[in-house]
């Protein structure tokens, strides 16, 4: 594999005094979670990693629980911030779906460890907000939206699913990045180029799936 994590989203103010260390142990435990394929990573490895002493995890976050969650915050604000953009533009439905789609396998390749980190953070904090709220659940609206301006412009068939549209791109984009072993066993590499032609082969094969049938099919 020859990808490696980049950084991570910037805050929205420039980090300073403690705030520059938090951003350091965030970026660490990305690099770790991104390397390890999700793998959780100790607080020593995570404190190694971002050269600060372990005290600063409790001083920071609270807990490596905290450092966790704070770490889901950034990916999920960088999503659904994409996400809200996309929406003001209004686009024609077709168009928007690409480009929502394409963003969402971006995504998976910077943040491959998000559903397993939301599992995580669901399991060991029951109060904690899940990404059922946060994420899925506003997505759904807004597929639901698209669908239904697809359907007035016959441009979609009626009668999809929202939730199982956002089930089944979930799912092809995660498959992609979780399943890294059947990658290499098909003789792929999981790089920019593999990347392209799945947004682009996942695309195709969505707009082709809802579109409209043709008048005097059924």
């Amino acid at each position: 594999m020859s990808r490696s994590a980049g950084a991570l989203p910037p805050p929205d103010l420039p980090p300073r005094g403690a705030e520059i260390t938090r951003e350091k142990l965030l970026q660490a435990t990305h690099e770790l979670l991104f390397e390890h394929g999700g793998e959780e990573p100790s607080v020593s490895q995570i404190c190694e990693r971002a050269d600060v002493r372990v005290a600063m995890v409790s001083y920071c976050f609270g807990s490596k629980a905290g450092l966790l969650e704070a770490l889901g915050a950034r990916a999920v604000s960088q999503m659904m911030g994409e996400e809200q953009r996309l929406i003001e533009l209004g686009l024609p439905p077709q168009e928007a779906l690409a480009l929502h789609v394409r963003a969402m396998v971006r995504n998976f390749v910077r943040f491959p460890y998000m559903s397993s980190l939301s599992e995580r953070i669901s399991a060991g904090d029951a109060t904690a907000t899940g990404m059922a709220q946060t994420v899925a659940r506003p997505t759904i609206a807004f597929y639901r939206d698209l669908l239904d301006q697809g359907v007035e412009q016959g441009a979609f068939r009626a009668g999809v699913d929202p939730t199982l549209l956002l089930f089944s791109i979930v799912g092809m984009c995660e498959f992609l990045f979780s399943a890294r072993s059947w990658v290499q066993d098909t003789g792929e590499t999981l790089d920019n180029n593999l990347v392209d032609r799945f947004a682009d082969h996942t695309v195709e094969l969505l707009l082709h799936g809802l579109g409209a049938a043709p008048a005097g099919d059924g």
